[in-house]
């Protein structure tokens, strides 16, 4: 890879330029102003890349980039005044920005306890329930799409309807044969307009048409459809606890995280302390 890309910057410059570079400047690809791009650098960058590029692509989109930013910084030089050109407080601000977050993280991953016992995400959920209310229509459902020729498909309702394990493991099956999309994991909640997206349900009305359907089926081009709804709740109504979740999960990480940096700080900082490596006047 690397011999076919240093042909493809070969060929490029040879097409490109037509005063060919000195013996010694046979590495050079371009040059703005005092500025110059290698071909050594073009290969570094290239292997640095993850991108699924091929290597002719990527040396002219490079090129073109670099010549790019370096005129716009020729010219940033030339037009700001000193003072506009000046970024030293942010740069050196950043570069400590990101040492601190570099061993921050690296105290996560050594202390950091991400298990959250289903007692406190219970009691989190009981004492914030004015903060779980739903934004849109959720269900817990069934549903089966199978082809529309799938030889009794009266019979494979009747059994669906039953909800008995070893039917819906059946229609599972259909489904895999078929390779057509189905669910039945009775304990979690979805989005009522995520069931929308796989099922050709029409409706101007979701709640009125939750209230009124339990078992839906319907045929529309090549596919059936079966759909229970074993549980829906309604917008502007209380979020389920199980469908909060993973919602509640992340929060309480969160609380920790932020509790255990904040220990971890001070600690530090009371080392530096104890160590005399602090002094102030």
């Amino acid at each position: 890879m690397r011999l076919t890309l240093q042909i493809a910057i070969t060929l490029l410059v040879l097409s490109a330029c037509s005063d060919k570079p000195s013996d010694n400047q046979q590495d050079i690809v371009a040059k703005v102003g005092e500025k110059v791009l290698t071909e050594s650098e073009i290969i570094r960058q290239y292997h640095k890349t993850e991108m699924s590029m091929d290597s002719a692509s990527f040396v002219k989109d490079y090129k073109a980039e670099w010549i790019r930013e370096q005129v716009l910084l020729e010219k940033a030089h030339n037009m700001l005044t000193e003072q506009e050109r000046d970024k030293s407080e942010l740069v050196s601000q950043y570069y400590n920005d990101l040492l601190i977050y570099e061993l921050e993280k690296k105290f996560l991953e050594q202390e950091l306890d991400t298990a959250v016992s289903e007692e406190a995400l219970r009691a989190y959920y009981d004492n914030n329930l004015k903060n779980f209310e739903l934004k849109e229509n959720i269900v817990r459902l069934r549903f089966f799409s199978l082809p529309a020729d799938l030889p009794n498909q009266k019979k494979l309702w009747n059994k669906f309807k039953t909800g008995e394990k070893k039917y819906l493991e059946t229609l599972e099956r259909l489904c895999d044969l078929s390779e057509t999309n189905y669910f039945y994991n009775d304990s979690l909640w979805l989005s009522f307009n995520d069931l929308l997206k796989e099922v050709p349900i029409t409706t101007y009305n979701q709640e009125s048409y939750l209230n009124n359907h339990r078992f839906i089926r319907l045929e529309e081009k090549d596919y059936s459809y079966f759909v229970e709804i074993l549980d829906f709740r309604i917008r502007n109504s209380t979020s389920p606890y199980e469908f909060e979740k993973p919602r509640i999960k992340n929060i309480l990480l969160h609380k920790r995280k932020v509790e255990l940096l904040q220990q971890i700080e001070d600690e530090i900082v009371e080392e530096a302390y104890r160590d005399l490596k602090v002094k102030t006047y």
